[in-house]
């Protein structure tokens, strides 16, 4: 009498083997397609806080020359992914911030003479471009984010979009702020950034073109002036060193010029050395008295406590509370 054979314990290998293949691929699916799908988005949430960053920076380079005072500003390189208990992470996203080769600024009258150091303090008179490059794993077409004569973008490869506007061209006033200093850092870090304000000349000049180094298509930079310069007067060329944008402006305006350092002062200067310029009084010397409102006009009354510094003239940044209450 023969007996039937026992297949139990085939069957529970085999389910075993299938359950094991089932975990693997699993596993797989996981570590291939849903941690990069989450990376991916860990790095578009820094790439969203990196730009607030960086426009605060902005901000941060215009306050210091608008008041003459120290600016502080941060920006996050990079960032790190959750921590996984089996799956492998790609290393931690960095970036890095860095500035450009500076190269010049030209302003010419309306006879195309060179006027550049006759309205901006120094004997050379040059900028760059402060740059914010992410090196992401799997978040690809992230750009690059540039500061550029007071207009920050986010840069890509044909296109660029605009994250603050630019303060160059406003009305009769022609406002130029070379960007000096060196910086080069990059890494996964939060980094400071650190603008001083060098000396400030304003005058009143005949002024033909304006010329300055960009890395923006000419059509970028005639949205960016529109409603300030006719979109004929401006010019995109590029040159053996680089891009540069001419604007021709043919009128009397009010030039403002006065560089801004990263982390130094402006190798003409800083601005609290001299005395003859304006906001030369330290924070708080300057204060206001009273204001009368006289229909559509309004009559400011200062008192100078600093004693030593004669004020000629004075930059007043002045607000409308929502309603006409008066001025903040």
């Amino acid at each position: 009498m023969e007996l039937a054979g026992d297949e139990r314990a085939q069957s529970i290998q085999i389910g075993a083997v299938l359950l094991f293949g089932v975990l693997l691929i699993s596993f797989s699916t996981y570590q291939a397609f849903i941690i990069p799908n989450q990376n991916k988005q860990v790095e578009f949430n820094h790439n969203q806080q990196v730009q607030r960053d960086m426009v605060e920076v902005r901000n941060t380079l215009l306050d210091t020359y608008n008041g003459g005072e120290d600016g502080y500003a941060e920006v996050t390189l990079g960032t790190t992914f959750p921590p996984r208990l089996l799956a492998l992470n790609p290393p931690s996203a960095s970036g890095s911030l860095s500035t450009t080769d500076p190269r010049p600024i030209i302003v010419e009258d309306r006879s195309g003479t060179d006027i550049t150091t006759q309205v901006c303090p120094g004997d050379s008179v040059e900028t760059q471009f402060l740059e914010y490059t992410p090196s992401y794993s799997t978040y690809r077409g992230a750009g690059t984010l540039r500061y550029e004569n007071s207009v920050l973008l986010h840069a890509f490869t044909d296109e660029s979009v605009q994250l603050a506007g630019q303060t160059l061209v406003r009305g009769d006033r022609l406002q130029i702020i070379p960007l000096t200093g060196t910086t080069s850092v990059s890494g996964t870090q939060t980094v400071a950034v650190e603008p001083r304000a060098g000396v400030l000349d304003t005058s009143q000049r005949e002024v033909g073109d304006v010329t300055l180094p960009t890395r923006t298509s000419e059509s970028r930079w005639k949205q960016l002036l529109d409603g300030q310069v006719d979109p004929g007067n401006i010019t995109v060329t590029n040159g053996a060193d680089g891009s540069n944008v001419t604007i021709t402006l043919d009128e009397e305006l009010t030039v403002e010029c006065g560089p801004v350092g990263l982390g130094e002062s402006p190798a003409s200067g800083s601005r609290s050395v001299r005395d003859d310029i304006i906001n030369p009084a330290a924070p708080g010397d300057i204060q206001l008295v009273s204001e009368v409102r006289s229909g559509a006009d309004m009559t400011l009354t200062f008192n100078n406590t600093a004693g030593v510094n004669n004020i000629t003239e004075a930059r007043i940044n002045f607000y409308e509370r929502q309603g006409g209450g008066g001025a903040p």
